[in-house]
């Protein structure tokens, strides 16, 4: 809390679009996540360049699976601040799950043309790539995205998944096992486990590693 001459000062008032947010982001956090969706247009209607609350909405429109409205959503805000990298990150990677390759590769590499060490962006362009069976090209954006964000399990889990792939099953199995130090409760990644051991000739290791994976996943 700020200091003035020895005295806390008062906490400053909320304004009526914070007052908003904070509405909607409850919401969408609770059991009815759909009941935020109108506090969030009523927010973008009193502020419509307000980044934080489109991108809040968007990614609840996405989880609700109403994928092409946040796309919508995005593209409004780019159209009022064309450079704005979290809307390209984040239509890039729905446009992703969409199919639409060619507009969600235009998206994530704009971003990469402006801040070349983006590792979000790098991660969303790698995934963008191993959806569409470019594996090699995507595993050496995993590569470059953990250069610039060491611990993110997410993406040690897809370097291991392409590395797979491409059959360098060490590389993959030591990218599994790093997906594993950092998030240690992976259903998904023990069950990758297996498969990489599987492959490398070590049944038994590789049944303890879906083991987990099954109890982790409740199965």
């Amino acid at each position: 809390m700020p200091v003035e001459n020895g005295t806390a000062a008062p906490p400053r008032d909320k304004s009526p679009a914070e007052q908003q947010l904070q509405q909607a982001d409850n919401l969408a956090a609770g059991p009815y996540p759909g009941q935020a969706i109108r506090p969030y247009r009523e927010l973008l209607e009193l502020e419509p360049a307000h980044v934080e609350g489109r991108l809040h909405f968007a990614r609840l429109l996405d989880r609700l699976e109403e994928s092409v409205e946040a796309v919508e959503v995005l593209s409004d805000g780019l159209r009022r601040a064309p450079d704005q990298t979290e809307f390209l990150v984040l239509r890039g990677a729905i446009l992703g799950k969409l199919q639409r390759y060619r507009e969600a590769e235009t998206d994530l590499r704009r971003v990469l043309r402006l801040h070349p060490s983006h590792a979000p962006a790098q991660f969303e362009l790698g995934l963008l790539l191993w959806r569409r069976g470019l594996v090699q090209e995507a595993a050496s954006c995993f590569h470059r995205a953990l250069e610039f964000q060491p611990d993110n399990a997410k993406t040690y889990y897809y370097l291991g998944d392409a590395l797979n792939q491409l059959g360098d099953l060490p590389g993959a199995r030591a990218a599994v096992e790093r997906a594993l130090q950092v998030s240690p409760d992976d259903a998904k990644a023990y069950h990758l486990m297996g498969r990489v051991l599987d492959r490398m000739f070590l049944p038994d290791q590789a049944q303890e590693m879906y083991r987990r994976g099954r109890e982790l996943a409740g199965l």
